[in-house]
């Protein structure tokens, strides 16, 4: 399809959908120098080619060519060995391996798992108001009083005790802060947590 026919198409998906989407503003010249190299669109570079980002009740968010970077992304978490496409306000991060197969970085794992065969599968999910709620009913539960449309494109919701930790006996705590940020933390502790795990183990020397 050429940008055009894909956009419409994604434009009709989002219209059609019961979740509360916006589709934010591209930069306008990283959205021109995309659609001009032509060919076939997918929905992945039409969204690229046409938006700053799209939100998703304003929790599950499409990178574009705008807020919402998709070169900043996959730039600075080069590391994760995976094409990042989307993200959540809790940390999440989704991506594309090299064959094509769609990844999560599940924030209260700190584990990246199978999340569907490809990018279109993310999209069916984003659009479903039933699926969305159940899959992220466990982090709103862990987030009490956010108002997540409320939330600026470039913010997510840092948790204390953090998702991959035990709360114990108190509520945990929730502050807004910058995207960068919530990553950067998840990916340190995922060092942190692979470096332990990679040890040798200590057997105390003597035999």
């Amino acid at each position: 399809m050429t940008f055009e026919e894909q956009f419409e198409q994604l434009q009709k998906m989002f219209d059609s959908s019961e979740c509360d989407i916006e589709v934010l503003p591209p930069d306008e010249e990283k959205a021109k120098k995309l659609r001009a190299q032509g060919g076939e669109f997918t929905p992945l570079a039409a969204i690229l080619a046409g938006t700053g980002g799209v939100s998703v009740n304003g929790m599950l968010r499409f990178l574009g060519s705008g807020i919402m970077d998709f070169f900043e992304r996959n730039e600075r978490l080069s590391e994760m060995g995976m094409t990042i496409v989307a993200e959540d306000v809790f940390g999440g991060i989704y991506g594309l391996d090299k064959q094509g197969t769609l990844l999560y970085l599940a924030p209260d794992e700190l584990m990246v798992e199978e999340f569907g065969d490809n990018f279109d599968e993310l999209l069916e999910f984003a659009c479903n108001r039933e699926e969305m709620e159940q899959f992220y009913r466990p982090y709103i539960k862990e987030c009490p009083g956010v108002l997540y449309d409320e939330l600026p494109a470039d913010k997510g919701v840092s948790v204390y005790p953090p998702l991959w930790s035990e709360a114990g006996n108190d509520p945990r705590s929730t502050a807004a802060v910058s995207m960068k940020e919530l990553q950067d933390v998840e990916i340190e502790v995922m060092k942190k947590l692979s470096s332990q795990d990679n040890a040798e183990p200590n057997d105390g020397g003597a035999e």
